[in-house]
């Protein structure tokens, strides 16, 4: 019997953003997203006229976020909208959901990569793959699990956290330079939040997150923020045949960089914030996902691998899914946002320097240091400090309406 994909699905893939923890730093290799991307999609822009004849340049006296939506287009009948981030108009954007082989490593078979360049070229966004790693203490389960590694399953490499992460990901991966590795204390909160539910279960597993930032220098001159976040989910159960305990570490890791021209590092950290809290997984796609994969697990552990059939469930999830929710509700779902704790919610916001706006639809998080901004109802923001600015005459367009500041 091979090891091949020993981590838990629902832990490994129930959080887009992972984290966790070890002495040394991990064996990680690979290489930036390049070549064919995934799927493709742009931002689609408002439907509006150049602001240049009323005075106003954009990118000076306002800026416009557009959110793009990123399908799936390998996991179901037919392609469906997976999840769907902010960005400036006239971004390039690719990427999207890539399904791996199910008989490969379990917490690597979705993978979301998007990749995202500013029309100059000048700053460019990624998030790349994410990677799943396994050890033991056990040395004939370490056998196992090595033997899984070689047929195509995950790679076995002891615990890690984000700040080894970061630092192994910028050397090996970006052929950067890596400096002023810190916890990104700013993000923690909700990770701790989930892990500590998660621990209260009162099972045999336990999770520990960490998330890191990096402050990255390329070759050429160009500088950026690298994020990392790392979940380990450490198992400890009765060694029946040695005596003692077994302990057994599935660990999950995600990076996100924030490229940028040399000497505008802030910049490139304001920017890469507003792109990742604007990130929102579909609902419907997120449901059809979730029972598939449980459906396989179920299969699996009956040993009745019936991929055609496999294939038919995962169409009919989706199917079955997507007459429980209509487009709307789901639109509804991406403007709102909560929070349990109000001041807590305003610290951070001030650390990652976005505050929320509110218009008709609901709320969204958005760069701070704005004195004003307008929704379009289509996804599109207008910000602006420019006094007399009004983007219904500047654009011509009346579908602008203005925005309230909100807690």
């Amino acid at each position: 019997m091979t090891y091949r994909h020993a981590i838990p699905t629902s832990a490994a893939l129930a959080v887009l953003l992972l984290g966790c923890g070890a002495s040394e730093t991990p064996s990680i290799t690979g290489s930036a997203i390049t070549g064919q991307p995934v799927g493709s999609s742009s931002a689609p822009a408002p439907q509006a006229r150049p602001a240049s004849s009323s005075g106003f340049v954009e990118g000076q006296d306002y800026v416009i976020l557009s959110r793009v939506r990123f399908l799936d287009q390998m996991g179901f009948d037919q392609p469906v909208e997976a999840f769907s981030m902010l960005f400036p108009k006239g971004w390039r954007t690719e990427g999207g959901v890539k399904w791996g082989s199910i008989g490969g490593c379990r917490g690597e078979l979705i993978a979301n990569p998007v990749k995202a360049t500013s029309p100059d070229g000048a700053f460019q966004f990624q998030a790349f793959p994410g990677r799943s790693f396994q050890s033991t203490d056990d040395q004939f389960l370490m056998q196992t699990m090595q033997a899984g590694a070689q047929a195509g399953g995950c790679q076995v490499n002891r615990p890690f956290n984000a700040q080894q992460y970061v630092e192994g990901f910028a050397r090996r991966d970006l052929q950067a330079q890596v400096a002023n590795v810190r916890i990104d204390e700013a993000n923690m909160a909700p990770l701790r939040q989930v892990d500590q539910q998660f621990n209260s279960n009162g099972g045999s597993s336990q999770r520990e997150s960490t998330r890191a930032l990096g402050d990255v220098t390329f070759p050429d001159g160009a500088e950026g923020i690298l994020q990392g976040v790392v979940v380990n989910l450490i198992t400890r159960q009765p060694n029946y045949m040695g005596g003692g305990a077994t302990t057994t570490t599935g660990t999950i890791a995600s990076s996100y960089l924030m490229r940028c021209p040399a000497g505008r590092r802030d910049e490139c950290m304001k920017l890469m914030t507003v792109i990742m809290t604007s990130h929102r997984v579909s609902p419907i796609w997120s449901s059809a996902k979730e029972r598939f994969l449980t459906q396989l697990g179920n299969m699996e552990h009956a040993q009745s691998m019936e991929r055609i059939r496999l294939m038919g469930e995962q169409s009919k999830a989706y199917a079955q899914a997507q007459s429980a929710a209509s487009d709307q509700r789901m639109r509804d779902w991406e403007n709102r946002q909560s929070s349990q704790d109000q001041q807590h919610k305003n610290f951070v916001q001030t650390i990652r320097e976005v505050e929320t706006w509110k218009d008709a639809s609901g709320s969204v998080e958005l760069s701070s240091g704005y004195s004003q901004a307008w929704s379009r109802g289509d996804g599109s923001y207008v910000l602006s400090n420019k006094a007399g600015f009004d983007p219904s005459s500047a654009f011509q367009d009346q579908a602008w309406k203005p925005m309230q500041r909100g807690n």
